[in-house]
């Protein structure tokens, strides 16, 4: 049966409601300071009325990197889809997920949390980006593939590859992209990884 157009419950609707004010309190406290008081105040509720809601502190905080991850793919899809061609998208991917991470402060944390033994959440948010980005610039390369513009045999390997390059430039997510100041470094990193997979 679809849930397609269904009217959210209430406790649907409280539950959205909690997590975009997390969202807020996470980003400008961080995970580690961040009270789940501070939460349920925010949110007009006490402490243990949040407990139906969610299970803990790491529970809502997941619960705003999956809205974070869901926004973050949507923007990204839109800025590429609006490019022509393949190289054009693989371009438009780059610059979106540099501007769109560096708004998404709770996610980008996450990413660059070095600490997996402290925090269980860190490795299971990173792999769920991680399987996000390699589907989308895996769409990429096969529409270049089909267009004549790219010549690659695994795309879902180079995929990962060119994903892997790509954090060599990883701390330019800690503010939002100077797209004039960028732009040329942007294009010497795609000459140089594109070169290649270009016919």
């Amino acid at each position: 049966m679809s849930t397609k157009g269904r009217k959210p419950k209430p406790k649907d609707e409280i539950r959205d409601k909690l997590v975009r004010l997390a969202r807020d309190i996470f980003a400008k406290y961080g995970f580690l300071k961040t009270n789940i008081n501070d939460i349920a105040l925010a949110g007009g509720k006490g402490k243990s009325s949040l407990y139906y809601y969610f299970t803990s502190k790491e529970d809502i905080f997941n619960a705003v990197i999956e809205s974070e991850l869901v926004d973050l793919r949507e923007n990204i899809i839109d800025e590429v889809n609006l490019a022509k061609d393949p190289q054009s998208k693989i371009k438009a991917y780059v610059m979106s997920r540099m501007n769109f991470l560096a708004r998404y402060k709770n996610l980008c944390a996450a990413i660059l949390e070095q600490s997996k033994s402290r925090f269980s959440y860190v490795e299971s948010i990173r792999e769920k980006f991680d399987q996000m980005e390699v589907q989308l610039l895996t769409t990429i390369l096969n529409d270049g593939i089909k267009r004549g513009h790219f010549k690659i045999k695994e795309t879902e390997f180079a995929a990962t590859g060119f994903i892997g390059a790509l954090r060599g430039v990883q701390y330019h997510l800690v503010a939002p992209v100077k797209k004039k100041s960028f732009d040329k470094t942007l294009d010497s990193l795609l000459e140089i990884l594109l070169f290649g997979l270009i016919k």
